[in-house]
């Protein structure tokens, strides 16, 4: 019976989600074992609804931006969410240029710093499950470094004297998907 148990939490354990919101927490799996937790504060949760999400959520705080799209399985994104998110950053700030200066990916993680026209950096980290994608922007670094950290003990932060965008950022790629069409059914 013992072989069974550990199996069945072996299995439970790897198929946690990688990104998930529970209790004023956000966890991040880091691998099978490990679990980031970041207990969060003074935060403001906003629900968003489009017909192709099955939850979908804003989370801001004064040192990050959070957004959580979980889609239906009859959802597909037109075109590589990621890339959309970019390009929803650009025309939603409306930025002149933004250039990748540091991409790093690790299984489910995109760790991205980007120069925001040639003043500013912003951190950017991307999760993706099956149907499910988060992008927070971290305007102060913590989480941006908690997390590469975690994930390659040989990571070096090398952008520790630059200017820092800090915006008070407040909008949805699902809140827009009805104008601009970003997902839609697949059928």
């Amino acid at each position: 019976m013992g072989f069974f148990k550990n199996i069945l939490k072996k299995i439970i354990r790897v198929s946690r989600p990688i990104f998930s919101m529970e209790a004023n927490e956000l966890n991040f799996k880091i691998d099978s074992d490990f679990f980031y937790t970041h207990t969060l504060e003074n935060f403001d949760v906003k629900t968003r609804h489009d017909p192709y999400t099955l939850d979908a959520f804003t989370l801001k705080t004064s040192n990050f931006y959070v957004e959580h799209i979980k889609v239906d399985e009859d959802t597909t994104w037109q075109g590589q969410a990621l890339s959309l998110y970019e390009d929803f950053l650009k025309e939603q700030l409306k930025l002149k240029k933004l250039e990748v200066l540091e991409n790093n990916e690790y299984e489910h993680y995109v760790f991205k710093v980007y120069k925001v026209d040639d003043e500013f950096l912003l951190h950017l980290i991307y999760i993706w499950e099956v149907n499910k994608d988060v992008f927070i922007l971290d305007f102060d670094t913590s989480l941006f470094k908690t997390l590469i950290s975690g994930l390659d003990k040989n990571y070096i932060y090398k952008f520790n004297n630059q200017k820092r965008l800090n915006i008070d950022f407040d909008c949805s790629l699902v809140k827009l998907n009805a104008f601009k069409s970003y997902f839609n059914s697949g059928m």
